[in-house]
């Protein structure tokens, strides 16, 4: 785990050290979701040591939505958080939909600053460390892994309701040419034909409606002047020729994108 990423999963056990079950839990007890002897675990075990499937039982408990469970959620999610820095999220589906309910609790607007800088602190330490992960590339010079990890914790907070516009400020600033590549692998990998970002997470739910729109804004950030320009630079500095052709396919794909969508004729 990066330095600045477990600070900030400490920082969070610390903002959120003042939470305790109070000997029952919310949770929808159907057939389906929590059985009893999961429920009495995830009253007992230490919150340091629950597993990710155990917690997972937990994020997908279908049940409503108060000051109670937000406060119940709250003694979670340093947890949480712990176990999505270890690439071990707390879900059966995948990371993206983990943190739905810090929306559900609209965390941005009613929680003491505290709180909300210790899940924002994790958020951009996340991103950050994701930013710097190298990418897969296979010997054509296309994208090898199946999810992009950058486009996955950016769906994560569009569900969370953070502030995605301020990880992607962290993304134009961050240095190197790693942060360039995800780019080049994010725009290589989308269904352009249908103006898609390859993450079907992106479609959002019933619940999380807004998803779909915070994936639009991905798109116009990706098609900009200032993205042709990052992509052309990383190429002509990229030494290994996998990385290099990566780079120069989605530099040209962004450059039509551009006039395609935007209805613009001068290219960059």
């Amino acid at each position: 785990m990066a330095p600045e990423l477990a600070v900030a999963v400490e920082n969070a056990y610390r903002a959120f050290t003042r939470y305790r079950l109070k000997g029952a839990i919310e949770v929808c007890r159907c057939n389906v979701c929590v059985a009893p002897e999961t429920e009495h675990r995830l009253l007992t075990v230490p919150l340091r040591e629950m597993s990710s499937l155990l917690v997972a039982e937990y994020v997908h408990s279908a049940h409503g939505f108060d000051d109670r469970t937000a406060d119940e959620m709250r003694y979670f999610l340093p947890r949480m958080f712990e176990l999505i820095a270890m690439d071990a999220p707390p879900s059966h589906a995948g990371v993206e939909t983990c943190l739905g309910r810090l929306h559900e609790a609209r965390y941005r607007e009613t929680w003491p600053a505290a709180e909300r800088k210790a899940v924002d602190d994790f958020m951009l330490a996340l991103f950050r460390a994701k930013l710097n992960t190298p990418v897969e590339i296979d010997e054509t010079g296309l994208p090898a892994a199946w999810d992009e990890p950058v486009e996955n914790i950016l769906c994560m907070a569009a569900y969370a309701g953070a502030d995605v516009d301020a990880l992607l400020a962290t993304w134009d600033a961050e240095p190197g040419n790693t942060p360039a590549l995800h780019i080049a692998a994010i725009v290589s990998s989308a269904n352009w034909m249908d103006k898609k970002l390859k993450d079907v997470f992106w479609m959002g739910s019933s619940t999380q409606p807004h998803v779909e729109g915070v994936m639009n804004d991905v798109i116009a950030w990706l098609l900009r002047f200032e993205t042709w320009q990052r992509l052309e630079a990383a190429c002509l500095a990229e030494q290994d020729p996998a990385a290099a052709a990566l780079l120069s396919h989605a530099e040209g794909l962004v450059a039509g994108l551009i006039t395609h969508f935007t209805g613009r004729s001068d290219q960059p």
